[in-house]
């Protein structure tokens, strides 16, 4: 009997916060959090789905796939499907899939349940995808079937992620390069808040849609404009004249991470270079904590997608000495802080900090040791 297996990553993104859908490059990597995915055929022609995680299944006929009322998993389920155009008959198939990527955390798990499930079934089907093709589907997916304007940068860190490695994923033209950060005597992790505010999905769609009125209105004034890394700030002062104050601060706040982005991309180079001569890198290292601060800051005051629990973790991590820099990472209004730290650093000193935000809040954070490792394969 036919069977496969899948694992399909989340990710992380160092730099380049809401730049996926801005023009910019962003830089993420593929981690050690995964979907995993059996597929089994059957003897009958039903398509048969388990989430083992939530005790829950859904079995269809594919030809009716198209008119079924579906939410939650189900609906990236049937996205897949019908966009990777398995509509007719076939032998049946039983997938079961489970995560051990924190939910709400933004380390886009609905990406890697997509982009898994979309591999398998190009592999199972022989549908002949390339890996990108797979990006767009599962893109579209969260599109069309879950509501959501994502850019493409998840799908393409979970499909393409190496291990050790970040993409540079340029936005614009779509173009994907891997580079290597050494990591020497310091590390990142990840702090999971805990919480997930439901204002995330509504406020990232406001959010885009502020940002491409201000780029149309960028296109009528400048044409032509190739995207937001072509403008000058005197350009931009003109802009920001016919936008309204809080348009005025997300394009504030984009301008700003499409610089701290190119400044990162540099010292990555800087710190190889560096290591490859065997010095130690201790400067570059610290200005990039000190530039994921200046993310964090910007999120916060100008993007305004942070909350109170997650500013409360960044702060007293940074009263830490090891602590690097601490940024919140994916959508907004909770999820994970990713930290750079000394090797030094003492995690008790965390488990501390855990204790006195449980005793503000009533909620426990997690802490999660991260690897980068390959992206979605079998």
């Amino acid at each position: 009997m036919k069977k496969l297996q899948i694992k399909a990553p989340g990710r992380i993104n160092l730099i380049g916060e809401h730049l996926d859908y801005n023009h910019g490059i962003v830089l993420p990597a593929a981690i050690d959090r995964y979907f995993e995915f059996d597929f089994e055929q059957t003897a009958s022609s039903t398509i048969l789905i388990e989430a083992l995680d939530l005790n829950e299944s859904w079995h269809f006929e594919l030809p009716q796939l198209n008119s079924l009322q579906t939410n939650g998993w189900r609906s990236y389920v049937k996205g897949v499907f019908l966009l990777l155009g398995l509509r007719e008959n076939a032998k049946g198939l039983h997938i079961r899939f489970k995560s051990s990527i924190p939910i709400g955390a933004g380390l886009s798990s609905s990406a890697a349940l997509c982009c898994g499930l979309a591999f398998g079934l190009n592999e199972w089907f022989d549908l002949g995808k390339t890996r990108f093709e797979l990006a767009l589907i599962a893109q579209q997916t969260e599109h069309q079937f879950a509501g959501v304007k994502c850019g493409l940068m998840d799908q393409v860190a979970s499909l393409f992620g190496k291990p050790n490695e970040l993409i540079a994923f340029d936005c614009l033209n779509q173009t994907i390069t891997t580079f290597s950060l050494p990591l020497h005597d310091v590390q990142l992790f990840l702090l999971d808040s805990k919480v997930k505010h439901n204002l995330a999905e509504s406020a990232y769609n406001e959010r885009r849609a502020q940002l491409e009125d201000a780029w149309r209105k960028a296109q009528e004034l400048f044409h032509p404009l190739e995207s937001w890394r072509s403008i000058n700030e005197n350009q931009l002062a003109l802009l920001f004249s016919h936008l309204d104050q809080n348009t005025q601060k997300r394009l504030r706040y984009v301008i700003d991470e499409i610089a701290r982005v190119v400044r990162v991309q540099a010292l990555a180079l800087e710190i190889s270079e560096k290591v490859k001569k065997s010095v130690l890198p201790v400067v570059s290292y610290e200005e990039l904590g000190m530039l994921l601060n200046q993310t964090h800051e910007g999120l916060r005051d100008l993007y305004e997608v942070s909350c109170v629990e997650i500013d409360f973790l960044q702060t007293r991590l940074l009263e830490l000495p090891e602590i690097l820099g601490a940024r919140m990472m994916g959508g907004g209004f909770g999820g994970c802080l990713l930290v750079l730290a000394q090797n030094s650093l003492d995690f008790k000193k965390i488990e501390v900090l855990s204790t006195i935000y449980k005793a503000q809040f009533g909620i426990t954070p997690a802490l999660e040791r991260i690897e980068l490792v390959d992206g979605v394969g079998l």
